[in-house]
Formats: structure tokens, C-alpha cells, sequence
């Protein structure tokens, strides 16, 4: 069994046996909005009267609420993998420049973050007249804003949420993605070379030789790299062999939920465990014969960069329309609030996705890469 990362026409060629992977970019893109939907609670910077048994469906949603978090680094193992799928072997080659690289990654992702940070701005300047105090995250002077201007936002050793809060993870996304394109180049791309990233970056981890969030990117960014390796090397094995394999990959997520759920297991290892193994299962599984089913689950993982952007300014809306504590003017402990909001946060998303994500890309890519577009 070996372990290579693909060409970049064999990547092109297989793009619809991902579909796995866009069902887990949604998983975690509603994890991260569970997470947050505590905001609904703020008032200024800080939850006023607060506790996360009075959310909607606290039972059953109760490991969101508590560690949604962690939807962020499931995220950056999703995007090792496909990095690894799509990038490794043509930037190791020579045949995607820095310049192609660099221009692929602004133009996806820079044209929300600004309109969002101009929208947040915008509120957060009327929000602060009216209540005297920010809302949720602090910082929000013009030098962050001209951080979270140029996504360097959390470049530094400190965690200065600021603005658009959620954007942190983006902004240390873009240092791993110079750090990957830097290895590539070196031809750092195969199997070895994953783990011996993430074994260095798990001891610095351990031994909380630094607290920088770079250190965790990537591990979990490698870590994915390291899943679409193997993932590649399961596809050249026969089929008896392959059912076996996600035979023994299913008991140890099995294993990996009873640990976590009986408090043996670190949630951040879980997802440790969890971001890997069920990324192989669903690529495995995940096959729909149904062209309006795949478009379906495509358009699913469409709206996780735009739902991860829009979610914070729509509670900033509300909090600034409404007033301040939104507790004492919405029904926050309601189940059908809360499937409201998300409904709303992920149709806006799908929206922004196709009316306004999609064209500035297209029309950024046509600047910055007219030959080769």
C-alpha cells in the first residue's frame, strides 16, 4: 500500500468522490454556530446572566455547547486534506507557481472577509453609541482593523479577537498555508514527512512550548494531509481489503466515542481521532446515485466559509436593532428560535455563496490570472 499524494489532473478527475468531506464541512461549520449561539447572551463583552443549560435542546446538543469550538481545528484537518489532494504534488513539481497559489487563496477567501468586516465596523461603531461597550469580542481600534485589514489579525502571540472574531482561524490558516506551499516546494509531500510535522508539532503541544495557534493548525492541517494519503493508498486496495480497513477504522471511532464520553479521552483528542476516521468512512460511504442529492450535500459544504463569516454580524444586527440584553426581547431558550437562526444563517450563506463569493472570485481570478484561467 502506498502512500503518494495525486497529481493535480487525478485530483480534478475525482473531485465528485468528495462529497464525504463536504458533509463534514457542514458538521463543522453547525458545530461552530452552536458554539457561538451563546453570543445571543452578551451584553458589551461579556454573557450577562448566562449558563449554557438554558439553550435550546441542552441534552441533546449539549457536546456543541460545550466544546463546538472545536469545529475550527476539525476544519483545518479538512483542509490538509484537500491542500494535500489538490496542491502537494504540483507545487512539489514546479507546475503551481507562489503566485498561482497565493492568488487561488485571495481570491476565495478575501472578498467576504472584507464585506464582513466593513459590515461589523459599520455595526459596531451604532452598537457602541447605544450601549457603550462592544459586543463580544474587545479590541476593535484601528489598529486591529488594519490587522484584520491584511488577515494578519492573530499573527501575533496573544488572542486580540477583534471585529469579525471568527476570522482568527483564517488568519492562522494563512500562515500554514505559506508554511505547506514552503514544504511542498522542498518536496516535503509524502507520508513520512506528515508525520514527522505532526509528531513535532504534538510534542510543542504537549510540552506547551508555545501557546501560538499556529502550533495546532499544523498538527490538525497535516494531520489531514496525512488522511488523504492514506485515503489514496486504501483506493489501490482490493475490495475485501478496503471494507476490512473501515472495519477497523469504525471500531476505533467506536472506541475513541466511549473514551470521550466517559471523560478518558481529551475532546481535543477525540476530534484528534474522530476528524480522520470519519473523513475516511464518509469518502468510503458517501456515493449518492442521485445527481440532486449531490448537488444537494455539494451545496451543503458551499456555505461553510460564508456561514463561518456571516453568523457573528447577523447576531450583531439583532443585538444592535432589538437592544440590549437580547435575552429580555427574543425567545433564546426556544428550540424552534434556534433552528430559525440557523436556517437563516445557512439560506444567507447560500446566497452570499453563489451571488457574491463566487462572481468576485471569478472576477479576481481573471485579474490576477488571465493566462491561466
Amino acid at each position: 500500500m502506498k502512500l503518494s499524494a495525486p497529481s493535480l489532473h487525478a485530483a480534478a478527475a475525482h473531485t465528485k468522490t468528495l462529497l464525504g468531506l463536504e458533509l463534514m464541512r457542514f458538521a463543522c461549520a453547525l458545530s461552530v454556530l452552536v458554539w457561538h449561539y451563546q453570543h445571543f447572551y452578551y451584553v458589551g463583552g461579556v454573557p450577562a446572566g448566562f449558563s449554557r443549560e438554558v439553550q435550546p435542546w441542552f441534552e441533546w446538543l449539549q457536546p456543541l455547547y460545550h466544546h463546538g469550538f472545536l469545529g475550527v481545528q476539525a476544519f483545518w484537518c479538512l483542509s490538509g486534506f484537500i491542500f494535500f489532494w489538490k496542491y502537494a504534488e504540483p507545487v512539489a513539481g514546479g507546475r503551481v507557481a507562489g503566485w498561482r497559489f497565493a492568488a487561488l487563496r485571495f481570491s476565495r477567501l478575501y472578498p467576504l472577509h472584507l464585506l464582513t468586516l466593513l459590515i461589523v465596523a459599520a455595526l459596531l461603531a451604532v452598537y457602541h453609541r447605544r450601549v457603550g461597550g462592544d459586543y463580544v469580542y474587545a479590541n476593535n481600534d484601528a489598529l486591529h482593523f488594519g490587522l484584520q485589514l491584511f488577515m494578519v489579525s492573530d499573527w501575533g502571540s496573544g488572542f486580540d479577537w477583534s471585529f469579525n472574531g471568527p476570522i482568527w482561524s483564517i488568519s492562522i490558516e494563512i500562515l500554514v498555508y505559506a508554511i505547506f506551499f514552503g514544504l511542498c516546494r522542498l518536496g516535503l509531500v509524502r507520508w513520512w514527512h506528515a508525520v514527522a510535522v505532526i509528531a513535532a508539532t504534538g510534542v510543542v503541544y504537549a510540552l506547551k512550548l508555545t501557546m501560538h495557534p499556529v502550533v495546532l493548525c499544523l498538527f490538525f492541517f497535516y494531520l489531514g494531509g496525512l488522511t488523504q494519503l492514506v485515503h489514496q493508498a486504501l483506493l489501490s486496495l482490493a475490495p475485501g481489503r478496503q471494507r476490512a480497513a473501515q472495519a477497523v477504522i469504525g471500531l476505533a471511532l467506536v472506541a475513541g466515542t466511549v473514551l470521550a464520553a466517559t471523560g478518558l479521552l481529551r475532546p481535543m483528542f477525540y476530534v484528534a481521532l474522530l476528524t480522520p476516521a470519519a473523513a475516511l468512512l464518509l469518502l468510503a460511504w458517501v456515493h449518492p446515485r442521485s445527481a440532486r442529492a449531490a448537488s444537494l450535500i455539494s451545496t451543503l459544504g458551499n456555505t461553510t466559509y460564508a456561514s463561518y463569516l456571516l453568523h457573528f454580524p447577523l447576531q450583531l444586527l439583532l443585538a444592535t436593532a432589538v437592544g440590549a440584553p437580547l435575552v429580555e426581547h427574543l425567545p433564546l431558550a426556544s428550540p424552534w428560535w434556534l433552528l430559525g437562526y440557523l436556517s437563516v444563517v445557512f439560506a444567507l450563506a447560500t446566497v452570499v455563496y453563489r451571488r457574491i463569493e463566487l462572481p468576485a472570485q471569478d472576477w479576481l481570478r481573471a485579474r490576477l490570472l488571465p493566462a491561466t484561467r
